[in-house]
C-alpha cells in the first residue's frame, strides 16, 4: 500500500503522486509534471522543498527567456569560466560585492545589461583582461570643495593638536 499523510485541510488522505500543472509568466504557459502530496478527498497539495523546486526551475527558465536574462546557473557558470570569485565579479563588473551571490541563489535577478555583458565575456573571455585595465586606470580625483576640506579629518586634528 502506499505511503500517505493526513490532509490538513479536511483530514482526508493525501498520496505521493506526480500530476500535470502549468507554469505561468507573461500570458506564456508551461507544462511541468509535478510531485507532490495530494489529497484523495479536497483539491489540497503539499510540495516539500524538490517538488517546489520542479516547477521554480520551469519558471526560472521562463522568465529568463521571456526578459532576455540569465538564469542563476547560467550566471554562475559564466562567473566560473572567467575565474572570477562573486566578490571579484562584482566589483570588476560594476555591480556590489555580494551582487553575484545574490544573481546565484537567485534572491535577485540579473538586470538584461549585466546578462548582456556576462553573455560577451562568455563568448570572449579575453575580453575580461580589457575591463581589468580600464578598472586599473584610475580617474583624476576630484579636488574636494572648500566646505569639505573644512571638515576633513585632517584639518580636525589639527584643531585638536593647536595647529593651524
Amino acid at each position: 500500500m502506499a505511503e500517505t499523510i493526513r490532509c490538513h485541510s479536511c483530514g482526508g488522505d493525501m498520496v505521493r503522486d506526480v500530476r500535470t500543472d502549468t507554469v505561468e509568466y507573461k500570458d506564456v504557459t508551461k507544462t511541468v509534471e509535478q510531485p507532490g502530496w495530494y489529497c484523495s478527498q479536497c483539491e489540497e497539495v503539499v510540495f516539500d522543498g524538490a517538488d517546489a523546486a520542479v516547477s521554480e526551475e520551469v519558471f526560472i527558465r521562463l522568465k529568463a527567456d521571456l526578459d532576455g536574462i540569465l538564469t542563476p546557473k547560467e550566471v554562475r557558470a559564466i562567473r566560473e569560466k572567467l575565474g572570477l570569485s562573486q566578490r571579484a565579479a562584482g566589483q570588476l563588473l560594476g555591480a556590489s560585492p555580494k551582487s553575484f551571490q545574490k544573481y546565484e541563489a537567485g534572491t535577485v535577478w540579473v538586470s538584461r545589461s549585466m546578462a548582456n555583458l556576462l553573455r560577451l565575456l562568455n563568448a570572449d573571455p579575453d575580453r575580461l583582461k580589457e575591463i581589468a585595465q580600464a578598472r586599473g586606470r584610475r580617474s583624476p580625483r576630484p579636488r574636494p570643495t572648500a566646505r569639505a576640506r573644512a571638515h576633513s579629518p585632517a584639518t580636525e586634528r589639527r584643531r585638536v593638536s593647536g595647529s593651524p
